[in-house]
C-alpha cells in the first residue's frame, strides 16, 4: 500500500513536501489511505462529513474518526451537514447533495488551509462498479473511462488497489474501521451491482478488476483519438458569428456520424440525446422550428441551426432566425422570402410588414419597447421618433404600451408591429428582395 502511494506520486509528478486534506468516512478504504498517508510522513489534514442521515450511526463514525486521529496525532476537522433539507431545497437525490456538500466543503478547506491537494480513498472495485453503472444509464467513451486518479485537485491513489487488499492492510496493521449499513441493502444501483453483479464477473474472470483497469486504459487512448476526430470535424461544422453559435446542416449530415457529432456539439449546452436526435430530425423542417435547453435556445434557419443563449427569451424576447413560423402570446409571426416583381403591390393592411430584405440582419428580435427606443416612422425619412411619443400620438392607454410588441434587426427598430415600420427599411425602386412578415392572431 505505502508503495502503490509513493509510485502514484511519483507517476503525477506530485511532491511529496505538498499538503494533503484526506477525507476520512472511518470506512475501511479511508482509513487505510490516511494510516498510509500518516505513515509515509507526509503533510496531512483529514476531514470528516457527517451527514446526519443515520443516526446515531452517523455519530459513531464521527467519534471512531476524532479517536483515530487523535491516537495517531493527526489534525482533524469535522463538519455536520444537514444533508436531507439541502437535497430538498435543490431538488436532488440524497446522494448528489451528499456529494455536493463533501466536495464543495474539501476545496473550501483546501483553499482556507494553503493544502494542496485532496485524497479520496476510490479503489479499484469502485472504478469497476463505475463502469458498470455508466454502462446501465447509457454513456460514451468517456463513462467506460472510469474514475479519473486526477482530477484537478482531487487525488485517488488507491484505484489499483481491491477492496480485498485494502481489508487486508487493515488486519496487518490491526486498525479498526466503520461498516456503513447502508452499504448492505440493495436500495441502491451501486449496492446492487456491488452484491449481485460483481461477484458473478468475478467468478467468470478472478482477474476482472485488472481486466476492467486494462480495458479502460485502451479506452483512454480511443476517446483521445476519439476526441481528436470530433475537434476536426468541429472546424467544418460550426462556426461563431455575432455572438452565436452556427451549424452548419448540410456539412453536419455529410459527416461520418451526424447524430454524435451533434450531440458532442449540443451537449456543453445542455442538450440531452432525445433533444439532440430531435434537432437531428429537423434538418428537413420548416425553418422557425425551437428547441431550448437550460440557458441556451436552438433555432432551426435554412442552412443553419443557431444557438443563442436564452437570456434573450428570458427576458421576453424572441428570436427569429430565418423563414418561417413563429408563436409568442397567442399570436403567429409568418415570415416570407421573396424577389420583388413589376406587379407587387404593398399590403396595406396594419398585421403586415414589407421590409427591403437586403438590409435585414437576422436573427430578428421580438421584444417589448423600451423606455429610450426610438425608430423612423415611415414617410418621416431619417427623422428620429421616440416610441413613447408615438404611443401618447397614438392614444395608447397603459395595457396597450404594456402589450405592444417591437421587431429589431441588429440594433435598429423596423417595425411597431401592427403599426409602423420604419422609414429606413421601407420598399424602394430599388429594392430587389422582399421580407414579408404577417401578424396571425390565434
Amino acid at each position: 500500500m505505502l508503495e502503490t502511494i509513493t509510485k502514484f506520486l511519483k507517476e503525477h509528478h506530485i511532491n511529496e513536501e505538498a499538503g494533503f486534506i484526506v477525507a476520512v468516512s472511518g470506512g475501511a478504504d479511508s482509513i487505510t489511505l490516511l494510516h498510509a498517508f500518516k505513515y509515509l510522513n507526509l503533510k496531512i489534514l483529514a476531514l470528516h462529513c457527517n451527514f446526519n442521515l443515520r443516526g446515531k450511526e452517523s455519530n459513531m463514525d464521527e467519534q471512531f474518526v476524532k479517536r483515530f486521529c487523535e491516537t495517531y496525532g493527526i489534525a482533524l476537522s469535522v463538519k455536520k451537514f444537514d444533508t436531507r433539507a439541502y437535497a430538498k431545497e435543490r431538488g436532488i437525490s440524497i446522494e448528489m447533495a451528499a456529494r455536493e456538500l463533501r466536495y464543495n466543503w474539501f476545496e473550501e478547506m483546501r483553499v482556507k488551509k494553503k493544502m494542496d491537494y485532496i485524497v479520496v480513498g476510490h479503489h479499484a472495485d469502485d472504478f469497476a462498479e463505475t463502469i458498470l453503472m455508466n454502462l446501465c444509464r447509457g454513456t460514451g467513451i468517456k463513462g467506460l473511462t472510469g474514475i479519473r486518479p486526477v482530477n484537478g485537485h482531487i487525488l485517488r491513489p488507491l484505484l489499483q488497489k481491491s477492496r480485498e487488499e485494502i481489508l487486508a492492510y487493515i488486519e496487518a496493521n490491526k486498525l479498526g474501521f466503520r461498516t456503513d449499513s447502508t452499504n448492505n441493502t440493495l436500495d441502491y444501483t451501486r449496492n446492487k451491482i456491488r452484491h449481485l453483479v460483481m461477484p458473478v464477473f468475478k467468478e467468470i474472470n478472478p482477474a476482472f478488476l485488472k481486466t476492467m483497469e486494462e480495458n479502460s486504459r485502451n479506452l483512454k487512448d480511443t476517446e483521445q483519438i476519439y476526441r481528436y476526430g470530433i475537434e476536426q470535424l468541429k472546424q467544418k461544422v460550426v462556426h461563431e458569428e455575432n455572438g452565436e453559435i452556427l451549424i452548419h446542416i448540410k456539412e453536419l449530415l455529410h459527416s461520418p456520424a451526424p447524430f454524435t457529432l451533434l450531440f458532442e456539439i449540443l451537449k456543453p449546452y445542455g442538450f440531452n440525446t432525445t433533444q439532440v436526435e430531435s434537432v437531428l430530425n429537423s434538418h428537413d423542417a420548416t425553418p422557425g422550428k425551437q428547441f431550448e435547453s437550460g440557458e441556451y435556445l436552438l433555432t432551426k434557419g435554412r442552412d443553419y441551426w443557431r444557438l443563442f443563449n436564452i437570456i434573450e427569451k428570458e427576458s421576453g424576447r424572441m428570436l427569429l432566425a430565418d423563414c418561417g413560423e413563429y408563436h409568442k402570446e397567442n399570436q403567429t409571426f409568418v415570415l416570407k422570402e421573396f424577389t420583388l416583381t413589376p406587379d407587387f403591390q404593398i399590403p396595406q393592411e396594419s398585421h403586415i410588414g414589407c421590409f427591403d430584405l437586403d438590409k435585414i440582419v437576422y436573427p430578428l428580435v421580438l421584444r417589448h419597447w423600451s423606455t429610450g427606443d426610438w425608430f423612423c416612422p415611415l414617410g418621416m425619412k431619417k427623422s428620429k421618433k421616440k416610441l413613447s411619443d408615438l404611443f401618447t400620438d397614438l392614444k395608447f392607454s397603459a395595457k396597450q404600451k404594456k402589450e405592444c410588441l417591437i421587431l429589431q434587426s441588429d440594433k435598429d427598430i423596423i417595425w411597431i408591429v401592427g403599426h409602423r415600420i420604419d422609414d429606413r427599411y421601407k420598399i424602394t425602386p430599388r429594392t430587389k428582395r422582399v421580407l414579408m412578415i404577417t401578424l396571425e392572431n390565434k
